[in-house]
């Protein structure tokens, strides 16, 4: 999964630690856009992300879920606070739904 994710990463936020939370609520953003083609409209800077559990910068984690909510990413019971607080479990359910959604994407495509 993480040399999955690595490939749609740009090289600042790719996964270098394997033991650590995966991915921040930017890099996963960042990944899903990536799948998609194209940015999130308006664009969602890097800033607007926490950069700890106790930061209270919170936009941008809502910009990432209402772009996985527009574009039918299927995330279970994954929350805000779950990608906040980096919980390596519920953030690997968060990439698996990013992979499936990015394999229904080349299927439609290959249908068409």
């Amino acid at each position: 999964m993480i040399e999955w994710a690595n490939t749609h990463l740009p090289d600042n936020l790719k996964i270098t630690d394997p033991s650590g939370s995966l991915c921040s609520g930017l890099a996963l953003l960042r990944l899903a856009e990536d799948i998609k083609g194209k940015p999130s409209s308006p664009p969602v800077p890097d800033s607007a992300f926490p950069t700890g559990p106790n930061d209270d910068r919170l936009d941008g984690l809502f910009r990432l879920f209402d772009f996985l909510l527009d574009n039918d990413v299927k995330m279970g019971t994954v929350s805000i606070n779950d990608i906040r607080q980096g919980k390596r479990e519920k953030v690997a359910k968060l990439l698996n739904a990013l992979k499936s959604w990015e394999e229904k994407r080349k299927a439609i495509a290959l249908s068409i």
